[in-house]
């Protein structure tokens, strides 16, 4: 082994390397709140690590992305915790994204020189808004398909660009193939790859510029702004100074970020052991009264636009958002004052009382809101199954056949239907109704009508109507007598 580390080092420089990473001053007494990046780090990690896991299960396809979904939680061995461990930490990744950038801003780690690592913490946001966003559409379920379309409105009444913004995340007019296709492309794809770009650029940044020391320490004789033509070197000199008196950032920083990051991560783990992971009913396109609630992250913006007339709703879904956005990167460049502790610093105080206040209590608004009731209710529908029921609303089978009290009184009630008769029946008898009862009304839809594959999913779907009756079918299947050969 040690000669295998000496050809190494004599080829990466491996022990300059430890010096620089490892063996480097820091500032001492820096806080436990100092650790919250690594965490996120380590969070990030056990996403990539579990999304991609996933990703080899799964379909980015409408027809099948639902049912890979319910084969991961069902069928996979611990896919069910593996898809809870990714639901969990992406939360987790907000909260510490969250989290990180209100102890920045409380220290004014933003002001001089780290007012370009601010901007990408920024961007790291959204990057991170944008994975809970496009994760969203991933199980094709009434949740994800609503609140997507929602969220793509939205976009929509983007001043100038909503149109053009709408046609790329949906590729077309519709939600759909398309749509899912590039979501998963997104989330899997670009936005890793970006994340991890800026990531990296920010460590490098971190380890250039040094950890941020305490407020007080650069406080203390300091010029009265950050523009002052004596403050460079002022800031310099008073970080020298932390540095002289400070710790190696290994074992005494690195370890206290291994202590966070693996209770962060044994926190995730419980939760996807203590909670299920939500699924709800297949998303249904025609089911216009549902109504989708988002994840809480983006529950304050959705609270607040049921609280305004419609006449203003593209004012504050856009406005809102894009003025935060403008105002978090513009922070560094137009507060220059020196001074770097919260509590010395009012209108920073009073500004993010009011942010956090307000995102709270729309959090509790939204909370007390009644529950949506118009999930689907009965067995979950198979892709097969679902299929058959586009072809029965296409088919407008409903002007003839009564379900659950709505249709026309035609032809029989088909409420129940599936308890009296099997799938294999069904298919023969819509193949040939007057092979069964020589009187029956009702036309073939064997082929050219109809293709057998979809009568098989119109049957399919039939065989799940079963009323509110608990209990086995009993069926009450008669055949015709095979035709003879002419």
């Amino acid at each position: 082994m040690a000669s295998l580390f000496r050809w190494l080092d004599e080829r990466l420089d491996l022990l300059r390397a430890k010096r620089d990473l490892l063996d480097r001053e820091v500032p001492d007494r820096l806080t436990w709140w100092h650790t919250l990046g690594s965490a996120t780090l380590t969070v990030f990690l056990v996403q990539v690590i579990t999304g991609t896991t996933l990703a080899t299960f799964y379909s980015p396809s409408p027809d099948h992305a639902y049912d890979s979904v319910r084969y991961i939680t069902t069928q996979v061995a611990s896919g069910s915790l593996l898809r809870g461990i990714h639901h969990w930490a992406a939360s987790a990744m907000v909260v510490l994204v969250l989290a990180h950038m209100i102890r920045v801003f409380a220290v004014g780690a933003y002001k001089y020189p780290r007012e370009v690592n601010w901007v990408m913490g920024v961007g790291l946001f959204v990057i991170v808004m944008g994975f809970s966003f496009t994760g969203y559409l991933l199980p094709w379920d009434q949740k994800a398909y609503w609140a997507t379309a929602v969220g793509t409105n939205i976009a929509g009444t983007t001043p100038v660009f909503g149109a053009a913004l709408v046609a790329l995340l949906r590729g077309g007019s519709e939600l759909g193939a398309a749509t899912l296709a590039r979501f998963f492309a997104f989330h899997v794809l670009w936005l890793p790859l970006l994340l991890t770009v800026l990531v990296s650029l920010h460590l490098i940044i971190v380890v250039r510029q040094g950890i941020a020391a305490r407020p007080r320490d650069l406080e203390t004789g300091a010029p009265r702004s950050t523009k002052d033509p004596g403050y460079p070197a002022y800031y310099r000199e008073a970080y020298a100074a932390t540095k002289r008196a400070g710790v190696r950032f290994w074992p005494d920083i690195l370890g206290k970020d291994a202590i966070v990051s693996a209770g962060a991560v044994l926190i995730i783990v419980l939760l996807a052991l203590l909670f299920q992971t939500p699924l709800e009913a297949p998303a249904d396109p025609t089911d216009t009264a549902y109504v989708p609630r988002p994840e809480w992250y983006f529950l304050p913006i959705y609270q607040l636009l049921s609280l305004v007339p419609g006449s203003l709703e593209s004012v504050i879904a856009v406005g809102v958002p894009t003025a935060l956005l403008i105002t978090l990167l513009a922070l560094p460049f137009f507060d220059r004052g020196s001074r770097r502790n919260l509590l010395r610093r009012p209108a920073a105080l009073a500004g993010l009382a009011v942010l956090l206040g307000g995102a709270g209590f729309l959090i509790g608004a939204a909370g007390r809101a009644p529950a949506n009731l118009s999930a689907e209710a009965g067995p979950v529908l198979n892709a097969t199954q679902r299929a058959g029921r586009a072809l029965y609303q296409s088919q407008q089978c409903g002007g003839c056949h009564r379900i659950a009290g709505q249709g026309g009184e035609a032809g029989p009630d088909l409420t129940a239907v599936g308890l009296r008769h099997s799938a294999g029946w069904m298919h023969s008898f819509m193949e040939s109704p007057s092979r069964f009862h020589a009187e029956s009304r009702m036309p073939a839809y064997g082929p050219p009508a109809l293709s057998h594959q979809e009568i098989e999913e119109l049957a399919q779907y039939l065989a799940t109507l079963r009323g509110h009756v608990a209990g086995e079918p009993q069926f009450y299947d008669t055949f015709p007598p095979p035709r003879r050969p002419e």
